[in-house]
């Protein structure tokens, strides 16, 4: 009895832990679409614009998940997931890109991309990430 208690509390702990999101993206209104689900469902975003504001936030804090824009070079994009290897090697990502290129794409799986997926992300395709990654089964993106 007392076993199953305090797996009980472990278990009602891990679900009331605030969880962490790192949503890097150059483009404001994205940014914002995206942050904005996770935000209603009660999750802690850390919105980057820059290249320098996701590396700190990565240098400074664990993350339960991050979208990650690949930038319009591409360049940004990887930069981003560097630091996040780097720093939080335990941390799921999805890439996201305005039109997706094979080589990019291969890249960004080899570097541990859960996914990669197209602009503009639809809210069938947060509702999955918010619950698949997050563990918050009563999402109500719409």
């Amino acid at each position: 009895m007392r076993q199953q208690m305090r797996e009980l509390v472990a278990e009602t702990y891990a679900m009331s832990a605030r969880r962490k999101v790192l949503i890097f993206d150059e483009d404001v209104e994205a940014l914002a679409q995206h942050a904005g689900p996770f935000e209603t469902q009660g999750i802690e975003v850390h919105r980057c614009t820059t290249v320098e504001s996701a590396m700190r936030c990565i240098q400074r804090e664990d993350f339960d998940f991050a979208l990650i824009d690949q930038g319009s070079s591409g360049v940004e994009g990887r930069r981003v997931i560097g630091y996040l290897i780097r720093y939080n090697l335990r941390t799921p990502f999805i890439v996201l890109a305005v039109c997706t290129d094979a080589a990019w794409y291969e890249q960004a799986l080899a570097l541990g991309a859960v996914d990669y997926l197209k602009k503009p992300v639809t809210s069938e395709e947060l509702n999955w990430i918010i619950q698949r990654f997050l563990g918050l089964r009563n999402s109500l993106v719409k």
